[in-house]
């Protein structure tokens, strides 16, 4: 089984290797270059594909007092194929979480997505001559 990486820090968020992920691979969130005092909300707002556990509840926090990368996330194994669009909410800690953003720089809102798309056929197996 492959693990996704998704880096929040770029512009736009990046996915090592790619965005599509298979069932039974694992999924990191991670905050990037961000400074470690930055934090962020990774919520699935049309239906979550992701493992949730104990050390890692939904929705997602990085940064802050939580840690710069989530633990490995497993692709359930029922999820349907399809993409499954994420919102991340990252936040510089200069305003109280009550209060509207009034700036880019004080709270930045990203979007991503993650395929997850149908296993690969297998090889066929080899002709006999």
């Amino acid at each position: 089984m492959a693990t996704i990486t998704v880096d929040l820090s770029t512009v736009p968020i990046s996915y090592s290797p790619g965005p599509e992920v298979k069932h039974g691979d694992t999924v990191v969130f991670s905050m990037g270059s961000y400074p470690a005092s930055y934090t962020a909300t990774v919520t699935f707002p049309d239906g979550n594909c992701l493992s949730v556990s104990a050390s890692n509840p939904y929705p997602y926090q990085l940064g802050g007092s939580n840690a710069l990368a989530t633990s490995p996330l497993t692709v359930s194994l029922l999820a349907p194929r399809k993409i499954y669009g994420f919102d991340a909410v990252i936040d510089d800690g200069t305003r109280d979480r009550g209060t509207d953003p009034r700036g880019p720089q004080e709270r930045d809102r990203k979007n991503g997505g993650i395929d997850v798309t149908s296993d690969p056929p297998e090889d066929p197996a080899p002709a006999t001559r």
